[in-house]
């Protein structure tokens, strides 16, 4: 395995010098939640894949949670606020407010006085993007040595186990994951990167209140609508079944090659974590067995962008990735996006 030389796109080399995450105390198992769903347990257990979620409380929310997954990743990186140059906050939910810049607010809490703040936005594919984003500004601009990319959300809040429409989702759930980037550095280094969209599954999951085309009013009362549904499961897991394994092994494939890679390289892989039967059916296009991968969906549920790098730093911290190996960290996103990166130990 790993006899090929790494290819680098670009001329950059950027690593992950440090690594956070924060889940919500406040946590749910799987027998009450079906019950809140009045759905057999099994359909949770079996069907997804979880027996545990930890949800937000009154006093999570995106910044927050982000903001202690930051913490934690710039101490494991052993710098301050104020040494970084750029920041990334990624969601694929609601921001703390409608209209306002959360990256903007970390800049500020971590006491970062000349690092450059903006938002991504890729559905759950967008950690991994801006991780990408982030390698291309170093690429471009000499002067940006270390960033931080945070992703944070409360997905938990867009699904309600009291609409049977929302229960094929009811893994969602709540958490953030930070890393610190830095130029030049040995370890977990960015070799490569792809993606791709179908824009034909854009309109597959979404939610009708609260943009311009259905604002809300004060007379407004069609709660329902404020939530995530799957109107059509059957149309859904058709379309899924269809397209999601193909583009996703696609993408994997893809960002091997410009990496100077196949599949057979492969040593460890990190996905955002879907249900069970979605996960096995793309390991086994790409021939891993499941002890290379790290499953946080059984206890964490799935958590957006966060997942793929959540599940990279618990892998880290436990040790189950030797240096020098060779990691796929492989997303998918709302719209319907997929995006993968080949990362050398």
């Amino acid at each position: 395995m790993n006899k090929m030389a790494d290819h680098h796109q670009g001329h950059v080399d950027i690593g992950i010098c440090g690594f956070g995450t924060y889940v919500p105390k406040n946590r749910i198992d799987a027998t009450e939640l079906a019950r809140k769903a009045n759905i057999p347990v099994e359909r949770l257990t079996e069907g997804i894949g979880i027996e545990h979620l930890h949800i937000a409380d009154e006093n999570d929310h995106p910044l927050s949670m982000g903001l202690h997954a930051a913490k934690e990743a710039l101490k494991n990186a052993q710098i301050s606020g104020d040494q970084l140059d750029l920041i990334i906050f990624v969601s694929g939910g609601d921001y703390d407010y409608r209209n306002w810049s959360p990256s903007s607010a970390v800049a500020r809490e971590l006491g970062c006085h000349h690092a450059y703040a903006f938002e991504v936005r890729n559905g759950c594919a967008g950690g991994n993007l801006a991780c990408s984003i982030a390698g291309g500004l170093m690429d471009r601009d000499p002067s940006i040595q270390t960033a931080l990319v945070i992703c944070a959300d409360t997905l938990s809040r867009l699904v309600s186990a009291e609409i049977k429409e929302c229960h094929p989702l009811l893994y969602f759930a709540d958490g953030a994951a930070a890393v610190v980037l830095k130029r030049d550095h040995p370890n977990y280094q960015f070799l490569s990167f792809a993606e791709h969209t179908d824009g034909e599954l854009s309109d597959l999951l979404r939610i009708d209140c609260g943009g311009t085309k259905i604002p809300f009013t004060p007379t407004f009362s069609d709660w329902e609508s404020i939530y995530v549904k799957i109107e059509n499961p059957k149309v859904f897991a058709g379309l899924i079944n269809k397209t999601y394994v193909k583009q996703y092994v696609k993408v994997i494939k893809t960002a091997l090659k410009r990496s100077g890679h196949d599949i057979n390289d492969i040593d460890y892989i990190l996905t955002n974590q879907i249900k069970a039967s979605l996960r096995d059916a793309i390991l086994n296009e790409i021939n891993i067995p499941l002890e290379h991968t790290y499953i946080s969906l059984n206890e964490y549920g799935h958590m957006g962008p966060a997942d793929a790098l959540f599940t990279l730093a618990r892998a880290h911290a436990e040790n189950k990735i030797s240096e020098g190996k060779l990691i796929v960290l492989a997303t998918s996103g709302l719209g319907f996006s997929w995006a993968a990166s080949v990362v050398r130990c």
